[in-house]
């Protein structure tokens, strides 16, 4: 063990960076294809980019005849780019989620750039190790959804600042110089962000700039990063689509964006997704799984105070406090909102980490490492028990949970023996195999339970060869991610007029099963029942042709 601990404390920044390519790939491609598609926010922007694709309108943003408008274009233009580059013909799920995939890998690397500009490369392996098995990172880099691309372009706009932070404290906040190519960074991160999801990565950036401010107590050092010409390269960057947009919408895109998206969501918890203030804090330590491990060992009043007064801990509560108190202060939340501040974790836990390991161990330690490692295994077996109540035969999602738990224990025997030889960056490579298999195992496993996916279910019985692009007109299961699988369109009915519709060439009806209204007069080609993610209601459903 020690052999290896040597080799890895011996990797300089480029060894380092390789390293975490690859354990990240490791993470993030275990059921990066074999996830269907998920409701619904996943199938909306897909089939929304697919659409964009199809059409060649890159301003306007909809999915099927209706506008979609509570995120700017950034995403959708990432997404059919990907799809364009390898191939757009009947495009499968996982190419919309290439955007994601990269952007968290990438997000991994910045980690530990800018845990190395506080510390060493072994800091940043530590850093790197710890993001990369975050439980919420693996799942944001499987979805086709913004989130992992928000959180690269924070990370590029943080790394600026950090650079920056480090100068002007060296300098008694004396105006720094900043290279011009950190200042364009810098502000090409911030108009990502307004591209991807509005006010929401800048606003991160934002409050982090105005807590180190009053930490500073100055002004003059922010002028390093140049907001005449950061301002003027964002109007460049930004104001066209959403002039564009605005014309295009005659106004549409803000009342939607703004109006109700997001003042909805600072009013009132949307879409049954509210929770009282200190939610995060309590998820945090699942969610940030197993990083959650090192944070907790890190948190004792001793290394905070003895690391009170460092550059890089200022920085790091700059940017975690403000903005994680402005989410546990809104009403609606989702566990992906705060994903934004577990980078600035990663590295706060990364810079005293050797220092923790070599300490003495106690009893605590192993109760921390042991509690945490059990909140994972009652999640993985949770999940088995959920996939035998919905299907009998549920002998493929308990196959991945059992490897799942018995890579988890891996790495928790692993991270204990490392602990007690007082070994730290094999600790957090024990870490990291934790997380590959939490996530990974959670992600296998949900993805081999049919009855949680009826859409794939759906379309395979409306398919056949007489018939391989039918309309389904549906009732009782009207999801996102029906529209993005089925070959042909898929429209809303009622009974009434589903008899009217059956008259149609290559139609298909869904409804549910209790409704018999065209028992008499078609033929029933499939019964679907499980599990609709988009509303966590069970559905029981019929689909029908023409006799």
């Amino acid at each position: 063990m020690r052999a290896i601990e040597q080799w890895l404390a011996g990797l300089g920044p480029r060894g380092v960076s390789a390293l975490l390519l690859a354990v990240s790939l490791l993470m993030f491609l275990p059921g990066f294809t074999s996830l269907p598609v998920l409701d619904r926010d996943e199938a909306r922007f897909a089939q929304a980019s697919r659409q964009m694709l199809a059409s060649g309108d890159f301003i306007d943003i909809r999915f099927q005849d209706e506008p979609r408008y509570k995120k700017p274009v950034g995403i959708y233009w990432l997404q059919s780019a990907a799809v364009a580059l390898t191939g757009a013909e009947a495009a499968p799920i996982w190419k919309y989620r290439l955007p994601s995939l990269l952007a968290a890998v990438a997000s991994v690397l910045l980690t530990a750039r800018i845990a190395m500009g506080f510390g060493t490369a072994r800091a940043g392996l530590i850093a790197g190790l710890m993001m990369a098995g975050v439980f919420s990172l693996g799942m944001e880099a499987r979805l086709a959804k913004t989130d992992a691309v928000l959180l690269l372009g924070i990370l590029a706009s943080q790394a600026v600042l950090a650079q920056l932070w480090q100068a002007a404290r060296a300098q008694n906040f004396a105006r720094p110089t900043l290279p011009l190519a950190a200042v364009l960074l810098f502000w090409a991160a911030i108009s990502a962000g307004l591209l991807i999801k509005g006010p929401v990565g800048p606003m991160v950036s934002g409050l982090t700039v105005v807590a180190l401010a009053v930490i500073a107590r100055r002004l003059g050092w922010l002028m390093a990063l140049r907001p005449g010409l950061g301002l003027a390269l964002t109007a460049v960057l930004v104001l066209p689509w959403y002039v564009a947009i605005s014309v295009q919408s005659q106004g549409a895109f803000w009342a939607a964006s703004l109006g109700h998206d997001m003042i909805g969501k600072l009013a009132g918890a949307q879409e049954s997704h509210g929770a009282p203030p200190g939610t995060y804090l309590v998820l945090l330590w699942l969610t940030f799984f197993p990083a959650s491990v090192g944070l907790a060992l890190a948190l004792r009043p001793l290394w905070l105070w003895r690391h009170s007064r460092s550059t890089a801990l200022l920085f790091v509560l700059a940017w975690v406090v403000p903005g994680w108190a402005v989410f546990e202060l809104t009403p609606t939340k989702l566990t992906h909102y705060v994903l934004p501040f577990y980078p600035a974790l990663a590295v706060a836990v990364a810079l005293v980490w050797e220092d923790l390991i070599a300490a003495p161990r106690k009893l605590w330690h192993w109760l921390v490492l042991g509690a945490l490692a059990l909140l994972a295994a009652g999640v993985l077996g949770a999940i088995g028990a959920y996939a035998a109540r919905l299907a009998p035969d549920f002998t493929a999602p308990v196959g991945a949970l059992v490897l799942a738990l018995a890579v988890l224990a891996t790495g928790v025997a692993l991270t204990a023996r490392a602990m007690a030889r007082h070994l730290p960056l094999l600790a957090a490579t024990g870490l990291a195999v934790m997380g590959l298999g939490f996530s990974t195992g959670a992600v296998l496993a949900v993805s081999r339970v049919p009855a949680i996916w009826p859409a794939p279910r759906i379309v395979a019985a409306a398919v056949d060869a007489t018939c391989p692009a039918p309309t389904i007109y549906a009732q009782g299961y009207f999801e996102p991610s029906l529209v993005f699988l089925s070959p042909g369109p898929v429209r809303p009915t009622t009974p009434e007029e589903a008899a009217a519709h059956l008259a149609e060439p290559c139609a298909r009806v869904l409804l549910p099963a209790t409704d018999q209204t065209l028992a008499p007069i078609s033929t029933e080609i499939a019964r679907i029942e499980g599990l609709n993610l988009g509303t966590g209601k069970p559905v029981d459903l019929r689909l029908w042709q023409a006799r």
